[in-house]
């Protein structure tokens, strides 16, 4: 298993659907994990990072809620499975020393470890076939213009007329 911070929150701007990205905490090089969610789980999991206060309890805080009453505690979610161009995700629950694995969309396991402060994994194998490395982008390296003038090539003077 890998753990995933949730990176961002944001729409496509090709599709116009809402996106979480899931980045690899550990590593050299990061590994980042695109997941497609529904209009409410982005708005649930974007509001709760931004700190947007609720007005009443929503879907994921209101089961934290009952969790909290009944004692169950979320020890972790994972994502651990895709098939047929859909992820799979289950949250591990913990209630009176007994855990339970429970069968959930990726979106709303992620909304509901967010309230938590539940560890939020991906399969090895899921990451490795479906994530992207992120890559730095380059910074150009700066230079002076003296530098640049003195160091110009003949080919490069050809190009332009003075």
């Amino acid at each position: 298993m890998v753990e995933v911070n949730v990176a961002s929150v944001t729409i496509d701007r090709h599709t116009g659907v809402p996106v979480v990205f899931l980045r690899e905490k550990e590593g050299d090089a990061k590994r980042i994990l695109i997941i497609l969610i529904g209009d409410s789980e982005a708005f649930a999991i974007y509001n709760h990072l931004a700190d947007v206060p609720e007005k009443r309890p929503m879907t994921h805080s209101l089961i934290k809620n009952v969790m909290d009453v009944l004692s169950a505690e979320v020890k972790a979610i994972c994502v651990n499975a895709m098939e047929e161009d859909t992820f799979y995700a289950y949250i591990k629950l913990e209630l009176h020393g007994q855990e339970f694995d429970v069968d959930s969309r990726p979106s709303d396991a992620i909304a509901l470890a967010i309230r938590c402060n539940a560890p939020i994994y991906v399969a090895e194998e899921v990451i490795q076939e479906h994530g992207y490395v992120e890559v730095e982008p380059e910074q150009p390296q700066e230079r002076d213009a003296k530098d640049v003038l003195e160091n110009l090539d003949d080919d490069t003077l050809k190009q332009y007329t003075v």
